[in-house]
C-alpha cells in the first residue's frame, strides 16, 4: 500500500478531531490533531514569558529551545509532550486556544510546525486535522474533507466539553469567542482557514460524530483504491 493521505480541517467545535481519530483508527493510519502543536507552543511561549507581545516580537529566541512531540498509538489517547513535558489536558483552555490564534498568524511558528507536521507522513498512511492541512500542509492529499457547523451548535458542543472538564461557561461568552477566533483564522493572511477547492464539505450541525464518520469512510472507499 502507497501512503496515502487524507485531510480533515474546519473550525473549532465541528468535530474534526473526533472523527479524525475514528477515520485513523478504522484505517490503521497514523494521525495528527495539528492544533495541538499550535497550543502547545503557545502555551510553553506563554509559560516562559507571560508578556505576548514581547514574545512575539522576538520569536526566534523564544522557540529556539522548544521541542513538541506529538504521539499517536492505535487504541490509546493521543498525548503531546513538549521539551519531555507532558502537555495533553494543560493545553485545552480556552486561555490557550487565543494564544494560540495569535501564534498562528506568524509565519515563524508556522514554518517551524509543517516541519513537525510533515513528519508524521508515515505509511501506511496518514489522518491530519487542522486549518490548512489540505489548503497548505498536505496540499496533495488523496482526500479533503471540510467540516462546518452553525456557530451556535459549535459554542454548544464546547459548552458541554468544558462543563466535563468541571469548567464554568457561559454560551454568549463562548458564542463570542468562537467569532472572533473564526473572524482571526479565516482573515490572516497567511494559511487562512478556507475549504481546499477539492474538499468534500460535510455540515455537522445536525448530525453526531458516528453519523459524520460513516458519512466520510464511506467517501474515503468510494474514491479511493487499497483502503
Amino acid at each position: 500500500m502507497t501512503c496515502k493521505i487524507i485531510t480533515i480541517d474546519g473550525p473549532s467545535g465541528v468535530g474534526k478531531g473526533t472523527v479524525a481519530s475514528m477515520v485513523a483508527e478504522e484505517l490503521g493510519f497514523n494521525y495528527l490533531d495539528s492544533g495541538s502543536l499550535y497550543r502547545s507552543l503557545a502555551l510553553k511561549l506563554y509559560e516562559k514569558n507571560n508578556n505576548f507581545d514581547e514574545v512575539i516580537d522576538d520569536l526566534d529566541y523564544w522557540i529556539s529551545d522548544i521541542s513538541i512531540d506529538f504521539q499517536y498509538k492505535k487504541g490509546f489517547k493521543s498525548r503531546i509532550f513538549v521539551n519531555n513535558e507532558d502537555f495533553t489536558e494543560k493545553i485545552r483552555t480556552e486561555k490557550v486556544a487565543e494564544l494560540a490564534s495569535r501564534i498562528a498568524k506568524d509565519r515563524r511558528a508556522r514554518d517551524m510546525l509543517e516541519v513537525y507536521q510533515r513528519k508524521y507522513l508515515i505509511e501506511p498512511g496518514l489522518v491530519a486535522d487542522g486549518r490548512d492541512m489540505g489548503t497548505k500542509v498536505f496540499f496533495k492529499a488523496d482526500m479533503k474533507f471540510y467540516l462546518t457547523a452553525s456557530v451556535e451548535k459549535r459554542a454548544e458542543r464546547r459548552l458541554n466539553q468544558l462543563k466535563d472538564q468541571g469548567i464554568s461557561a457561559n454560551l454568549p461568552n463562548l458564542i463570542q469567542k468562537l467569532l472572533l477566533r473564526d473572524k482571526a483564522d479565516t482573515e490572516r493572511l497567511i494559511s487562512p482557514l478556507i475549504p481546499a477547492k477539492d474538499a468534500i464539505t460535510i455540515d455537522t450541525s445536525n448530525i453526531d460524530a458516528l453519523e459524520v464518520f460513516n458519512i466520510t469512510m464511506n467517501k474515503i472507499r468510494e474514491n479511493l483504491k487499497n483502503i
